[in-house]
């Protein structure tokens, strides 16, 4: 079943699955926190048309994990191909979010310069290389060798943002580091309404409940910390619909309840902003 459009303003709007992966609990949610030994986490990327640009944010894991690599067929259900797409813009540097760069040859790419310098320098990826980073095993040199196989080679496609920057009518993306150096979110404004797209400052529903739980993903807790906490106010005070790369259906918003924050995930994508 194809996924639902839905609408921002003047903007239509698709959350397109690429599959899922399933990870250690222990390194998503801190000691005594763990439901069960594997969490399926899933894989969400986000499509705009804004009627000049089809936008897509993140481009999918590819084969990554045996469930993972679907974001083509998504976006064929919804009546696009990759040729369709103008703009990609990356979040961060992590497999799951750069495999599928080369299936938009097409595209121009935006990631902020800090992101894209961090991943691809040397120092970063020698010690990738030997696990020196995460703590994370044979993961780390999966991530080095990702950034050869599928960033680098974009290079010459590349818009690297150094800040806050408009990069097509209604989408702005700017920092919202922690996760890795440079993380970038995206805001999507038509009308008066707003969709706020989080990336993986927030990994799970649970971290929305406890803003102050990091997974081993995250490079510098407390600037996750901090990010992701201001991320949710200003999804909050602004009345944001959010898209999560990691969260369940990829689209939700945020509620305070009595000073503590909920993810509410909006069956039927009708939580367009009232």
């Amino acid at each position: 079943m194809p996924p639902d459009k839905f609408r921002i303003g003047e903007y239509d709007c698709w959350a397109l699955a690429d599959g899922e992966l399933k990870y250690p609990a222990a390194v998503l949610l801190p000691p005594g926190e763990r439901p069960q030994e594997e969490i399926a986490v899933p894989y969400t990327a986000l499509l705009v048309d804004n009627g000049s640009h089809r936008i897509l944010i993140d481009t999918g894991a590819e084969s990554l994990g045996p469930d993972t690599g679907t974001l083509l067929q998504s976006l064929a259900s919804v009546g696009f191909s990759a040729g369709d797409i103008d703009l990609v813009v990356l979040s961060h540097g992590h497999p799951d979010h750069i495999a599928g760069v080369p299936r938009f040859p097409g595209a121009e790419i935006v990631m902020i310069r800090k992101e894209y310098e961090f991943w691809t320098a040397t120092e970063t990826q020698s010690r990738l290389e030997v696990s020196a980073i995460y703590g994370l095993g044979p993961l780390e040199p999966l991530m080095a060798d990702y950034v050869r196989r599928y960033l680098v080679p974009a290079a010459g496609r590349l818009c690297l943002i150094e800040h806050s920057e408009k990069v097509a009518p209604g989408v702005l993306i700017f920092p919202a580091p922690g996760h890795t150096p440079g993380h970038a979110a995206v805001l999507v404004s038509s009308g008066r309404q707003q969709l706020l797209y989080i990336g993986d400052t927030v990994l799970l529903p649970a971290q929305v409940q406890n803003p102050e739980w990091v997974s081993a993903f995250d490079l510098d807790a407390e600037e996750t910390v901090r990010t992701r906490k201001q991320l949710l106010e200003r999804a909050v005070a602004d009345r944001c619909l959010v898209a999560g790369f990691h969260m369940p259906h990829g689209l939700g918003v945020i509620r305070n309840e009595r000073g503590r924050f909920r993810w509410a995930a909006e069956a039927g994508l009708e939580a367009v902003i009232r």
